[in-house]
């Protein structure tokens, strides 16, 4: 699948993120990635504002499978927005896209159901790579 056809499929849904699997739902609104924490039948209220935004869509998911398809594979690295994400991780990158913390949690599982990326564990952490199988990464630099 190419990046420009990634790119037309919906991430509307429900997920769960990487490590501890919490449930989240997500809306593609306003060109932003709105995460809302919880169960969708549990948050009713999505006129106010997302619990995790994470701005510019459709540049957002280009450059980070430019950036883990340059890096071969990148610890995901997830902190508190308080918190200073360490070096070369995916929450660092990620950090320039939104006010929030955590998103190296949130994100991956939009890039995996879009068929680019896939999570793996290595010892104790989360590693994110392009997908085998996708020549996302090949093509995100055509765009």
């Amino acid at each position: 699948m190419t990046m420009d056809e990634a790119l037309k499929l919906s991430i509307d849904g429900d997920y769960v993120t990487c490590g501890l699997k919490k449930p989240f739902y997500v809306i593609a609104r306003d060109g932003d990635i709105q995460c809302f924490v919880g169960f969708r039948n549990k948050v009713r209220d999505f006129d106010n504002e997302a619990s995790v935004v994470i701005w510019e869509k459709d540049r957002v998911i280009k450059e980070a499978v430019e950036f883990i398809a340059r890096m071969g594979e990148v610890r995901l690295g997830p902190c508190r927005e308080e918190t200073i994400p360490e070096p070369d991780t995916l929450e660092e990158f990620l950090r320039s896209f939104s006010i929030h913390g955590n998103l190296a949690s949130y994100f991956p599982p939009i890039l995996e159901k879009l068929g680019l990326c896939e999570v793996f564990k290595k010892g104790r952490a989360l590693y994110v790579k392009v997908k085998g199988d996708s020549s996302a990464g090949a093509t995100a630099n055509d765009g």
